[in-house]
């Protein structure tokens, strides 16, 4: 997917959108859905005017990004700090801290490779360890795993000529997986894939949400001229890596014992709430193109 433009990314996310709404015109027609169709389109309709905005981010080049990227951090570090300790200065301190980080790694060409060191150190510390109990530690250590660090790898991978197509890409392959398994879902989803951190996903919703993502994504990739297998292999580990940035998302939310994070959009919550899948989808990435670049 390296040979993608972000025209190309543009013009797809305005085309994909558009087939969106048409599909929710369709489902508004039918009287038995018709409630269905207007919920979805409320819900597209925030979707679409926080793509529309990072779209003209990735357009306007390296100077906006600078300023959004870090920004973004910041918030959603306040956020997930807010949630986890309870205490705003600390969560302010927090942000701030975050989005300096974020900003040094798009600024210090050396940096995404150490950020990169430090997300492996602390996961294998989470992981190895056994954990005690829901100490100021523990709880940073949490935040730095996901979604800090990740999140400070994608602010870096956005300033990449070689991945920033990529990433605003991958944005809308998340939204198209997450869009389809919510649709799907809601249509005939029963049984739940994960119903303490995330009751609201079905297995059927997620299975057609995958399908949806790899059908739109090979059909794209075959009118803009992209080689077929690693677009399959891109959106099948986007697809895997959004559900593990939600999950990890919620899971701060379900240790906190509360619904959501501090709301930013109407119907999405806090900005972490809509984009803890793309931080997770695109840091993944952009670990591999380090890795890549190393060996």
């Amino acid at each position: 997917m390296t040979d993608l433009t972000l025209v190309q990314v543009a013009a797809a996310i305005a085309a994909i959108y558009v087939f969106g709404f048409g599909i929710i015109g369709v489902l508004a027609l039918m009287p038995a859905r018709r409630k269905d169709a207007v919920e979805f389109c409320k819900i597209l309709g925030t979707a679409t005017a926080l793509i529309a905005a990072l779209t003209v981010l990735f357009l306007l080049g390296t100077k906006a990004l600078l300023i959004a990227m870090p920004l973004i951090t910041a918030r959603i570090s306040y956020e997930v700090a807010h949630v986890r300790t309870g205490e705003r200065s600390t969560s302010i301190a927090f942000g701030l801290s975050s989005g300096m980080l974020a900003l040094m790694s798009m600024l210090v060409s050396i940096a995404p490779v150490a950020i990169l060191g430090l997300w492996l150190l602390c996961f294998a510390r989470l992981i190895m360890i056994p954990k005690g109990p829901d100490s100021r530690n523990m709880q940073v250590l949490d935040m730095l795993v996901f979604p800090v660090l990740p999140a400070c790898l994608l602010a870096s991978g956005t300033i990449n000529p070689a991945l920033a197509a990529v990433l605003l890409a991958t944005y809308l392959m998340v939204e198209i997986f997450d869009s389809f398994a919510l649709f799907f879902g809601a249509m005939w989803g029963r049984t739940k894939a994960f119903p303490t951190l995330s009751p609201n996903k079905t297995i059927t919703g997620l299975l057609g949400g995958a399908a949806s993502l790899a059908a739109l994504s090979l059909i794209t990739a075959a009118i803009l001229g992209l080689p077929l297998l690693p677009t399959a292999l891109t959106a099948l580990l986007v697809g895997v890596l959004a559900v593990v940035g939600d999950l990890s998302a919620s899971r701060h939310k379900r240790i906190a014992g509360v619904k959501d994070y501090s709301q930013v959009l109407p119907r999405q919550g806090g900005l972490l709430d809509s984009l803890d899948s793309w931080i997770a989808a695109g840091a993944g990435l952009t670990a591999l193109h380090i890795f890549a670049q190393l060996w």
